[in-house]
């Protein structure tokens, strides 16, 4: 199948038609189309049998999804994505960020954001403080990836220093975390302190993305770019938006529970069950406004990499947690 038959079936999502409705003949031509972009090649007849189960499934859920962006008011689009033909169990197994309940319970190291009292509604610091986009992979090493784009981006704010630096090196060497089974972004950080650096993605490349294994520690202190002196948090949204509006990105815990299935567009439907750890790299506070988010399932993820979600009302719980930045060397 083409890509153009692919195309055709995100777009009649996001005119509201239903998918899970077509003929059974139109759900294979799906299937087909679905297999070709995304390059799918299953091992036996039974596993394509269950994969292609789970897709009608996905189409099920896509269509419930873009019902409740509707109510909701949001402008979000669902449709056929890379995890169209994984179950939602399995999905997310790949959401293994771990709050800790008593963290945000009065910490020492978080800290008071005045109001921004600048002229911008909006700020977007993509490219500025931040480096493309990753793939975490079938790894559930989200918590990794968004501490290091935090490490990366603070770097260059406050050291106008650019690095892409290893979550693989946290995935592996980080004894407080899971690796693939899970972790937080503030143990992260410590392991780095305690570790003294962090190597580059170069120097110390991921090789997590099947999610089989966490790797064997392998890090170099010679080969250390970047260092951790301290993390602190900021909480509330209307903090988290003045700290973004004046300062820079922070890392952020949401529920993705809902995401595998985003294509693009404002979310205003969510969950606020914290699963996921990603990082706000930019905030419209104006009407309509919106938190804009670098995930780390690849560019083919919704917009480039980047989700949208609804300003103002705490969608899929960016808020609930709290949020991080930190002190670089």
């Amino acid at each position: 199948m083409k890509l153009e038959l692919f195309t055709a079936v995100t777009m009649a999502a996001s005119a509201g038609a239903s998918l899970s409705d077509s003929s059974p003949e139109s759900i294979k031509m799906m299937w087909d189309a679905y297999k070709n972009d995304h390059g799918r090649r299953y091992a036996t007849e039974g596993e394509e049998m269950v994969r292609y189960d789970n897709f009608k499934n996905s189409l099920k859920a896509i269509d419930q999804r873009n019902e409740a962006e509707r109510v909701a008011g949001g402008s979000a689009v669902h449709g056929i994505t890379q995890f169209s033909d994984m179950s939602q169990e399995e999905f997310e197994r790949l959401l293994n960020y771990e709050p800790e309940a008593t963290f945000m319970r009065g910490s020492a190291n978080e800290v008071e954001v005045p109001p921004y009292d600048g002229a911008l509604s909006a700020v977007d610091w993509t490219g500025k403080y931040t480096t493309p986009v990753k793939d975490q992979g079938y790894c559930g090493s989200c918590w990794a990836f968004a501490a290091t784009e935090q490490i990366e981006s603070d770097a260059m704010r406050t050291l106008g220093k650019s690095y892409v630096l290893s979550p693989q090196q946290m995935v592996s060497c980080d004894q407080k975390d899971g690796g693939c089974q899970g972790g937080r972004q503030e143990s992260a950080y410590d392991y780095i302190k305690s570790a003294g650096g962090q190597e580059t993605e170069s120097a110390y490349p991921y090789s997590s993305y099947s999610g089989k294994s966490n790797g064997q520690c392998k890090a170099d202190s010679s080969k250390f770019v970047m260092g951790v002196k301290g993390y602190s948090t900021v909480r509330g949204e209307s903090s988290m938006a003045s700290y973004v509006k004046s300062t820079g990105p922070l890392s952020i815990g949401v529920d993705a529970s809902d995401w595998n299935s985003y294509t693009g567009g404002i979310k205003a439907s969510c969950g606020t069950r914290v699963n996921h750890a990603v990082q706000a790299v930019g905030v419209d506070t104006g009407s309509g406004g919106y938190w804009k988010i670098r995930n780390s399932w690849s560019k083919s993820f919704g917009e480039a990499g980047y989700i949208r979600l609804a300003y103002g009302k705490n969608t899929c719980g960016l808020a609930s947690q709290g949020s991080t930045y930190v002190s670089v060397k």
